[in-house]
């Protein structure tokens, strides 16, 4: 069997009489344009995240495929939470919708048996892609016997599934604020090249100058077919909370002239979702200038608080527009 960068998949080559006939298996994901995130919730909350989820669901149908992350509370949000895990949700999410399902999996750090069962159970929900995440801090000491992210990709390759992981757009040398010993683009073509990976989801963004940056060095680094399938995630803010969540938990970077314009405005529900998909065609159209495949670019929608209506409904909505958008072209 050998990987094919073209196609977002694996050809398994069988021979007949002396002949070699590829058979590709294509992802779904490298079809999808939108992708809507839905993100488990804590058992506290969790007969209202599924109504508030299941009515959505039945009002919005122009995003093509879901996704549900791997959410790791004291390491990403520094709070103990018993949350619903992601491939028990994703059972959900399944039975609201037949869309092609992707899920997350903090990987690093798992041991072979764990993420072995975890990779059964997503295939049973008939999920053949999935975006696996390093370790939470490079300072964190992981048991001996723990998968790495090279381990567990090859693991998921060998067992049928195509692999992705997450894009930092600021996390790049000449980002001061934040600054890495290892630029992003430099990252992700190692994923790319040693591990596999052929799509990618980034942090939300709010503006679009690094994403920009980025696509350049892509296409400046890579062959045309190495460039991997890449959403743009987006999460629409409906109030002061969500920004303030965003900046100080997620990391998320807000330059100082949006943030005052949706603190400023009348909805900032409208505000966002009009800012994101201005963010998007700016993005767009410089990948378009610079000859980044159009197909190799889709969103991926996603929501901060999953008990509320007002918070959901807005990335659904988001998604919505997103799929008119893609449907006129």
């Amino acid at each position: 069997m050998v990987y094919c960068a073209d196609s977002g998949g694996l050809i398994s080559t069988n021979k007949a009489d002396g002949a070699t006939a590829p058979v590709v298996r294509q992802s779904a994901l490298f079809e999808a344009r939108v992708v809507v995130e839905a993100c488990p919730p804590s058992r506290e909350d969790q007969d209202k995240a599924y109504a508030v989820l299941r009515q959505s669901f039945s009002c919005y149908n122009s995003f093509h495929a879901v996704s549900v992350p791997d959410l790791q509370d004291t390491a990403e949000f520094q709070r103990a939470k018993d949350r619903v895990p992601n491939e028990e949700f994703a059972s959900y999410v399944r039975s609201l919708t037949d869309k092609p399902l992707s899920l997350y999996k903090v990987s690093s750090g798992c041991a072979r048996g764990e993420f072995e069962a975890w990779l059964t159970r997503a295939g049973e929900l008939g999920c053949r892609d999935v975006f696996l995440v390093g370790a939470d801090s490079s300072r964190r000491t992981l048991p001996a016997e723990a998968l790495t992210l090279e381990d567990s990709a090859h693991l998921a390759t060998e067992n049928g599934f195509r692999c992705g992981g997450i894009i930092i757009p600021t996390r790049r040398k000449q980002f001061v604020p934040r600054p890495a010993s290892v630029d992003e683009a430099d990252r992700l073509l190692d994923k790319v090249r040693r591990h596999g990976f052929t799509f990618f989801s980034t942090q939300i963004l709010y503006e679009g100058e690094w994403m920009c940056c980025l696509l350049l060095d892509l296409v400046r680094t890579m062959e045309a077919a190495e460039l991997p399938k890449v959403f743009l995630t987006f999460s629409p803010f409906v109030c002061a909370e969500d920004l303030i969540f965003a900046k100080r938990t997620l990391g998320v970077y807000v330059p100082g002239d949006v943030d005052r314009m949706l603190k400023g405005a009348r909805s900032m529900r409208e505000a966002s979702i009009g800012l994101l998909i201005q963010v998007w065609d700016r993005i767009a159209s410089f990948a378009s200038e610079i000859g980044f495949p159009a197909d190799k670019l889709g969103v991926n929608v996603e929501y901060l608080d999953s008990r509320n209506p007002r918070n959901v409904d807005a990335a659904f909505e988001l998604a919505e527009e997103f799929g008119r958008l893609f449907r006129r072209r």
